[in-house]
């Protein structure tokens, strides 16, 4: 189907990308009109989908991704957008029953939060199905984010994904923030030495008492101003 050329003359890769095309589409339409089983095989074998960014790729959790999480071990809280196993096959959509009608036989549950105070929440995740092909955990029956296959071979109905293991402890940007902030902030602090460069002032270089009295600040959290390094 596709033109001979010589190899010494072939002309670059983006000038052959036409003809491969075209050459493609005359293979859908003989598998088409060959058999049903024809047109799954080109299914599956057909070219790889763009790859995806480390950001749509995401990573899955092996163990609970927090102590306000649970439920999201084996990757059960992966979110991302990975539809294509370690083998290279094609997810299946967990919402059909072809080729394999376990799929849409598994019922989504939503991710939900709860309250532990004004402040916190508890995250119960989910099994993260709907009406797409993304790699998922929802039974944990694996040790990593997986799906059902277009191959209906059954050595190929079930096949893990392939997805980078996040850091088994992430940084928590926002709670690091509040301890820093409840360690430097001004009118909380009782080193005035460190804060405002020394208590001995003279007219020019007053500070307010307000912002050093500890009958004010009774109670708060104060610096740590590294006495002793």
């Amino acid at each position: 189907l596709l033109p001979l050329v010589n190899a010494a003359n072939s002309p670059p890769a983006a000038a052959m990308a036409p003809i491969y095309q075209a050459a493609l589409g005359v293979v859908a339409a003989l598998a088409l009109e060959a058999s049903p089983a024809s047109a799954t095989l080109l299914r599956i074998v057909r070219a790889p989908p763009a790859e995806l960014s480390s950001f749509d790729m995401g990573c899955y959790m092996e163990g609970e991704p927090s102590p306000l999480e649970k439920g999201g071990a084996k990757g059960r809280s992966y979110r991302g957008l990975v539809s294509t196993t370690v083998s290279g096959r094609t997810c299946q959509k967990w919402s059909a029953s072809h080729p394999w009608k376990e799929a849409s036989a598994m019922e989504p549950s939503t991710d939900a939060k709860s309250k532990v105070d004004e402040e916190t929440e508890m995250m119960d995740w989910g099994n993260g199905l709907g009406n797409h092909n993304y790699c998922r955990n929802p039974d944990s029956s694996m040790g990593s984010p997986w799906c059902f296959t277009m191959d209906p071979n059954e050595g190929h109905k079930k096949e893990m994904c392939e997805i980078p293991k996040c850091p088994p402890h992430p940084r928590d940007f926002p709670e690091e923030a509040k301890d820093l902030k409840n360690e430097v902030e001004a009118t909380d602090c009782e080193c005035a030495d460190q804060l405002y460069g020394s208590t001995v002032t003279t007219k020019d270089t007053a500070v307010a008492l307000s912002l050093v009295d500890k009958k004010q600040h009774k109670g708060k959290k104060p610096c740590n101003c590294g006495h002793g390094r």
